[in-house]
């Protein structure tokens, strides 16, 4: 009977362990960012709140970006990227903004989801990258020309002096330092719910405010990285040995007697 229960209870823990194992974040990448202040993205413009960011084509080559509210119940914008690389993935999720002017709202680059070293830089609508390559020290991408058909569209990288250059789109960029502002996320569950974070403080700060204030938020506390899988399984190893001896153990008692 108790060699059972040991056998029982070895493969709840084990189930358990693999379950846990099992989670990770969703799939789609879903990132809830707080803006104290409108933004601008390609095509819109978002006044001042909480909104769910996500995947909403992981497959394509030119990755859809789905802007919700934070619910995830409006959708807001689908909005077309392209892939950057950073030298070293981020550990929290983050957005960069380029430089506008202060009467501008400013205008979101590039997201990274935390743990990912290739993020999405947004492509603007022609004549809108226009008119921020006017006032952005920072190049804009966009098309060649102007089109609503952003998936196939050859690219470009507009500013306020040169000519445009050209963009080819690749899986696997080469690294580039990030530039313009930075604003950190919270990661968010697949019911929408963010997990506690580090960077709340300054995923609320004011969009302007100094990258370099955002990136040095003291921590509270430290990132919780470690799982309780090893301690599962090496129970459920212990546990299923102590039956398999008790069984052992019931059978030699059972033969002397004989």
């Amino acid at each position: 009977m108790m060699s059972r229960i040991v056998v029982s209870t070895t493969l709840a823990a084990l189930t358990f362990g693999m379950s846990g194992a099992a989670q990770g974040p969703p799939a789609d990448y879903r990132t809830i960012f707080t803006f104290s202040g409108s933004v601008t993205l390609p095509g819109v413009t978002l006044p001042a709140g909480k909104y769910l960011f996500r995947l909403a084509d992981p497959n394509g080559s030119r990755k859809v970006i789905s802007i919700l509210s934070e619910d995830g119940l409006t959708p807001l914008a689908m909005l077309h990227t392209i892939p950057s690389r950073l030298p070293e993935a981020p550990r929290e999720a983050e957005i960069r903004f380029m430089e506008t002017p202060a009467e501008l709202p400013p205008a979101i680059k590039t997201w990274w989801y935390p743990g990912n070293s290739i993020g999405y830089e947004f492509i603007y609508p022609r004549q809108q990258a226009m008119q921020l390559a006017e006032v952005s020290p920072d190049p804009v991408l966009t098309t060649v020309a102007e089109t609503r058909d952003l998936e196939t569209a050859e690219l470009a990288r507009i500013s306020r002096s040169g000519a445009p250059a050209a963009v080819v789109v690749v899986e696997d960029p080469a690294p580039v330092a990030a530039t313009g502002r930075v604003q950190r996320g919270e990661v968010a569950s697949g019911d929408g719910t963010t997990a506690a974070s580090s960077s709340t403080t300054a995923a609320s700060q004011d969009t302007r405010a100094d990258g370099r204030a955002a990136r040095n938020t003291a921590r509270t506390a430290l990132p919780q990285t470690a799982s309780s899988l090893p301690t599962v399984t090496l129970f459920g190893a212990l546990a299923m040995l102590t039956g398999i001896g008790l069984s052992l153990r019931r059978r030699a008692l059972a033969f002397d007697i004989r």
